[in-house]
């Protein structure tokens, strides 16, 4: 969330910051919120002195008491001094859920190199990389595919499980977890953390990681009865696992990234396959996440996503990278980049990784802070990127590395994953 001084003292920033994101409808919250936050102060206030009165008044009482004067009058005033205070609390406690419920849905203030847009059509190509190349033969739809190798069997995951939900079989399984494998080696080898999160998450906890109440309604599962919640991504874990603690500079920065299965909902199950596995309710997925020094955050979002390219460019898997655009990037993103992949048979570029700085947004919702050098405290910056959803890059590459007898050969980096397999055929 965006700190609410900064709103008070640059209000037409923030606005013309909504009118970018085409968020039109909040732009009257920023004025509420500053008049929230000034009457929340003058409450504070009021009741100190209150407070500082009935401590006074109350001297007074025994004075008078040792003087042996009538005090009936100052008892009453005393008395009626908590019920005001009191009133007064109720008061505040609601203008402080309005606040946060408001800071919580006003957006992080986009980089100014971010292109303004109305949508994802909008988005800016900013990198191509890896030749197009257009199949000599038909190639077959990843689903009927999979089915026609006994690979997946979705019916049966319908089923038991519901729409979005998939078994997947024998080399394919092996292909994943291959994924995972290689995808994990990749981020430890460019000096990222290796760390195996917790899967669920309390509500306040994952409260501060995500973009607002909304997306627990529209994305997150909840374990019945308990205050626990799925992660839709290792990120919730790893961000919440900074929380409420003070690094040090000389630390950072500090680089993370876990391997976990990822849990999403969608209302009404829209974008999910009714078969296949580019969109599910779970999978899996190597996630980074970065804590930095300010003045740095720029730097390691440039790190990141160079990882990430030498990662899909040693799958040989062609792909061009977005620059997002205003009306199209995530809330808590001050910049963001994303990397589609090209899939041959859709005959169309489609998104596979996904990183952004939040610069101090996120931060701040966590209680996320650095001691300077100076010894001064400060918002770190938190940024994060989806290296590889296994789901996505293993569609991409049944599309890519199909032949036309129906096998699919296997990237020769994941070979060595895959118990000696260099490609995939039919299960015998």
């Amino acid at each position: 969330m965006l700190d609410i001084k900064f709103i008070r003292d640059n209000p037409q920033v923030v606005k013309d910051d909504l009118k970018k994101r085409n968020k039109l409808e909040r732009i009257p919250w920023v004025d509420q919120v500053i008049q929230e936050y000034k009457e929340s102060l003058d409450i504070k206030q009021e009741v100190e002195e209150l407070r500082h009165k009935r401590n006074i008044i109350s001297q007074e009482i025994n004075k008078l008491q040792k003087e042996g004067k009538d005090i009936q009058a100052k008892v009453k005033e005393v008395r009626e001094i908590p019920d005001f205070i009191k009133k007064m609390e109720v008061r505040q406690e609601e203008l402080q859920k309005a606040i946060e419920m408001k800071l919580r849905g006003i957006p992080n203030i986009l980089h100014k190199s971010v292109p303004v847009g109305k949508d994802e059509t909008e988005n800016k190509v900013i990198k191509r990389w890896g030749k197009v190349t257009k199949p000599k033969f038909e190639l077959v739809n990843h689903a009927e595919l999979l089915e026609k190798l006994s690979l997946a069997d979705f019916d049966t995951a319908r089923k038991n499980s519901g729409q979005g939900f998939n078994y997947l079989l024998g080399p394919l399984a092996m292909l994943d977890l291959a994924l995972q494998r290689y995808g994990i080696e990749f981020a430890v080898k460019n000096k990222f953390i290796p760390v195996i999160p917790p899967m669920v998450l309390h509500h306040e906890a994952l409260l501060g990681a995500l973009n607002g109440l909304k997306d627990f309604e529209e994305v997150i599962y909840k374990v019945e009865k308990e205050d626990l919640y799925l992660i839709g991504t290792a990120e919730h874990a790893l961000v919440t696992m900074q929380r409420d603690k003070i690094m040090k500079e000389e630390e950072l920065p500090l680089r993370f990234c876990a391997v976990t299965p990822c849990f999403r909902k969608e209302i009404g199950g829209h974008g999910v396959d009714m078969k296949g596995i580019f969109r599910m309710h779970q999978f899996n997925k190597v996630e980074q996440v970065v804590f930095s020094r300010p003045e740095d955050s720029y730097k390691q979002l440039e790190y990141m996503q160079k990882v990430t390219e030498k990662f899909f460019q040693s799958l040989k898997i062609p792909y061009r990278v977005l620059e997002i655009c205003s009306g199209d990037i995530g809330a808590k993103f001050a910049k963001q980049w994303d990397i589609e992949a090209w899939f041959p048979r859709q005959k169309a570029y489609r998104e596979v990784t996904s990183a952004g700085s939040c610069t101090d947004y996120q931060a701040r919702a966590l209680n996320i802070k650095y001691t300077t050098k100076k010894n001064e405290k400060q918002n770190v910056h938190i940024l994060n990127n989806t290296m590889v959803a296994t789901s996505r890059a293993m569609v991409a590459i049944l599309e890519n590395y199909q032949q036309k007898d129906g096998s699919i050969k296997i990237p020769i980096v994941l070979q060595k994953y895959m118990f000696g397999l260099k490609k995939i055929e039919r299960i015998k």
